[in-house]
């Protein structure tokens, strides 16, 4: 099965046991909880959702999420290309049950299992998990840290600090 749109919904449970496969590609324009974190919209992300079991026969969705976005660097402000690549599985589970076997007690990622969950939201939500804390270029690649090209490096202040500071020595 192939999606092209933003909003696909599947039961998750039915999903998971017959072990369907879902391949799709979302307009990062329509990732709107992203928005703040973005430099702009532009390009798409592409998706894999598979259903399948773990190994105690638990329903779960393996989930595989690939892209470029177009992040705001918080050093400069300007355009940063941030690779995405993220996979995982998350285990199915209705609350009572997540309650009852302590599921956050375990090492294992898990989401309420439903008859409605829209694939784009859960793209989405993955895909702020993965987001860097305060993006920004390499050290040397930022424009924000590169001297200015028509600035004389030994007439800077901290050139002349450090000429001051041999003479010291």
């Amino acid at each position: 099965m192939s999606a092209q749109v933003s909003r696909t919904v599947i039961d998750s449970l039915e999903f998971a046991r017959t072990g369907q496969t879902l391949r799709g590609r979302l307009p990062v324009s329509g990732l709107s909880r992203l928005r703040d974190s973005l430099y702009d919209a532009f390009g798409a992300v592409d998706f894999v959702v598979q259903g399948g079991q773990d190994t105690r026969r638990r329903p779960t969705l393996s989930l595989e999420v690939s892209g470029v976005l177009h992040l705001k660097c918080q050093r400069c402000l300007g355009h940063f290309d941030f690779s995405l690549r993220l996979g995982g599985s998350l285990l199915l589970a209705s609350a009572a049950e997540a309650a009852a076997s302590r599921l956050d007690d375990e090492e294992v990622e898990w989401i309420e299992a439903g008859p409605e969950l829209d694939v784009g939201s859960l793209v989405e939500d993955e895909i702020i998990l993965c987001l860097p804390y305060s993006p920004r270029h390499a050290e040397k690649e930022c424009p924000a840290g590169r001297p200015d090209p028509g600035e004389d490096a030994s007439r800077s202040a901290f050139a002349k600090l450090a000429a001051l500071k041999r003479n010291l020595n």
